[in-house]
């Protein structure tokens, strides 16, 4: 009788350990983990030219219809720089955007107004800001973070347009704009496909990134949505061509470039 019900008892703990298995598995990979392969990727496509349109709707239907270029390249291990110049509308047109990436961590913002013939020194501290008055911010526009600037823990999985996706919650340590987003990472292709920013407990700017292609081996949405839900304010980017593995000079990317590309 001893032994059987050991026997019973054995079954039993199998069972449930049997239950624990999948659970397991999906946290068999860190939220840490699951970063480092986004970064990778991002940082695989730091050497690249995008065309882009940008599109901006306001909460009573209105619209505004952008066309921008980007250029950038990756430097030492850590460094890139990042050129944004806008082509239109004309009241936009050679508006640009600088970034000099020492590390990931530390970096120099610029911004030129050809209507004030100068260029203005962005504070890291705005780097949360909207982007020429879209729902992106200048961060959107930078490269790959400092991944020991946050904390990360998978939520769970889930499905996003079929792909299955971890989701992990990112904290940075130092409180910025926002104080946690939530990431849906597409498992294999390392690219969010679905992004919400919390201010504590309220959602206060969400992403979606559609029509992912691949080229030259690199994942790349070709469709960036993002809304800020305090304004139901909504901007739509849309790539029209990326070209990866480019080889800009430094020249290109000085505050004197910056300057030049707005004339």
């Amino acid at each position: 009788m001893l032994i059987r019900n050991f026997d019973i008892a054995l079954a039993v703990c199998i069972f449930f350990i049997s239950l624990l298995l999948p659970a397991i598995s999906v946290h068999a990979m860190s939220g840490r983990e699951v970063y480092e392969k986004v970064h990778e990727v991002r940082s695989r496509a730091l050497d690249r030219k995008t065309e882009a349109t940008m599109v901006l709707f306001d909460k009573g239907g209105g619209r505004r219809t952008r066309t921008l270029t980007e250029y950038s390249k990756k430097a030492d291990p850590e460094a890139y720089k990042v050129l944004v110049v806008f082509n239109s509308p004309p009241d936009l047109k050679g508006v640009g955007f600088l970034i000099h990436a020492r590390t990931f961590a530390e970096r120099d913002l610029w911004a030129y107004f050809p209507e004030y013939k100068r260029v203005r020194r962005i504070p890291s501290s705005s780097q949360d800001d909207s982007f020429f008055g879209s729902d992106f911010s200048y961060d959107d526009f930078g490269g790959p973070p400092n991944l020991d600037d946050y904390k990360f823990r998978i939520l769970k999985e889930e499905n996003i347009d079929g792909k299955p996706c971890y989701v992990v919650e990112v904290t940075p340590k130092v409180r910025r704009k926002y104080s946690r987003y939530i990431g849906w990472v597409a498992k294999d292709l390392w690219v969010h496909l679905k992004i919400e920013y919390y201010q504590d407990d309220f959602i206060y700017r969400a992403g979606a990134f559609r029509d992912v292609r691949i080229i030259d081996g690199i994942p790349t949405p070709f469709r960036l949505d993002v809304e800020n839900r305090k304004t139901s304010h909504r901007t739509e980017l849309t790539i029209g061509s990326i070209k990866y593995r480019t080889k800009f000079s430094d020249d290109m990317f000085t505050q004197r470039a910056l300057e030049r590309s707005g004339r």
